[in-house]
């Protein structure tokens, strides 16, 4: 699973993020849901609503080594925001969300450290949930956007993430799902990925994820809050136009290129729903994969060692 992670790019997530207006991200692509909401007058399903979503997060500074040679230490502090409209329903089953989603990254680093300043994307989804029938659901979508490294965005970096979910729900504490993600930008064996969810419900008050981008326990304390212990993947792919560091011992020409930008993040995190129309959710803990792979030139820079990370998100709808 963990070698699956690696490869999904930032566009592929995206389109996950989408979801988001008919629940959390990763319950929505695993839990199949009894019925499809009731649209109301407007047209919209009754439990949709306009969502926006900011996200923070930082990873401590930690040493890194690229083909056994030291390559410096960095740290990254980042930053998201993402609106989700939900469009009229489609014959009563279909239910598609238009979103728009923004993501950077600062690193700061070390001089001798072959990575750039920064990286950020921009990308829209579109994404439609259909319900088949009492047991079967559909989530679909495709998400187009520009993923750069440096201050400002080029057409070398447009790219198109594709996701499929089949989900089936086999009893009320048990469902599925299985489909595949497709990445325009990664040239490694992440261009195309098999997708096998898993949620269940073992007792009232607590759930149990298997999936991307996260995996974990969750209690429910509260009707307000949760408490969670998780396994997530922060990932994206950025096109390079100029090479980050000229000279290095042992490394290739690094400019016209791609980056896969790889974590994994590991610890407990609670989540608050403040209201019905306002949540938020904090998370500490360890980053034991952190990597940067420079696929199409055999060159990957990784973490000597488990780096901490703080993280906090907030989420309105309107």
């Amino acid at each position: 699973m963990i070698q699956r992670l690696r490869r999904l790019s930032f566009s592929s997530l995206s389109a996950l993020a989408a979801l988001a207006t008919f629940g959390p991200l990763p319950v929505a692509a695993q839990n199949p849901v009894s019925s499809a909401p009731a649209p109301t007058a407007s047209g919209r399903p009754a439990s949709s609503a306009v969502t926006l979503k900011v996200d923070t997060a930082y990873t401590g500074d930690t040493p890194f080594a690229a083909r056994g040679t030291s390559a410096g230490s960095f740290s990254v502090a980042q930053f998201g925001a993402e609106i989700a409209v939900p469009l009229p329903p489609v014959g009563g089953n279909i239910f598609p969300i238009l979103s728009l989603r923004y993501r950077d990254y600062s690193l700061d680093r070390d001089s001798v450290t072959p990575l750039p300043d920064r990286l950020k994307s921009l990308s829209a989804a579109f994404t439609v949930f259909s319900k088949i029938d009492a047991d079967w659901s559909l989530l679909a979508s495709v998400s187009p956007g520009v993923h750069n490294a440096g201050s400002a965005f080029s057409s070398k970096g447009f790219g198109v993430g594709v996701l499929a979910i089949a989900s089936r729900k086999f009893n009320p504490d048990f469902g599925a799902g299985f489909g595949f993600v497709y990445d325009s930008l990664s040239k490694g064996t992440g261009r195309i990925i098999p997708v096998a969810t898993f949620n269940w419900t073992p007792a009232p008050a607590w759930r149990v994820t298997l999936g991307f981008p996260r995996t974990g326990v969750i209690y429910t304390f509260s009707p307000e809050l949760d408490f969670e212990f998780t396994a997530e993947a922060d990932f994206g792919s950025f096109y390079l136009t100029d090479d980050p560091l000229a000279t290095g011992r042992n490394k290739p020409a690094l400019n016209r290129t791609r980056l896969e930008y790889q974590a994994v993040r590991v610890g407990p995190a609670i989540a608050w729903r403040a209201s019905p129309t306002f949540s938020a959710r904090a998370s500490v803990g360890a980053v034991p994969v952190l990597n940067a792979d420079y696929h199409q030139r055999n060159y990957r820079v990784k973490s000597e060692r488990t780096a901490p990370y703080a993280s906090a998100a907030v989420e309105w709808k309107f």
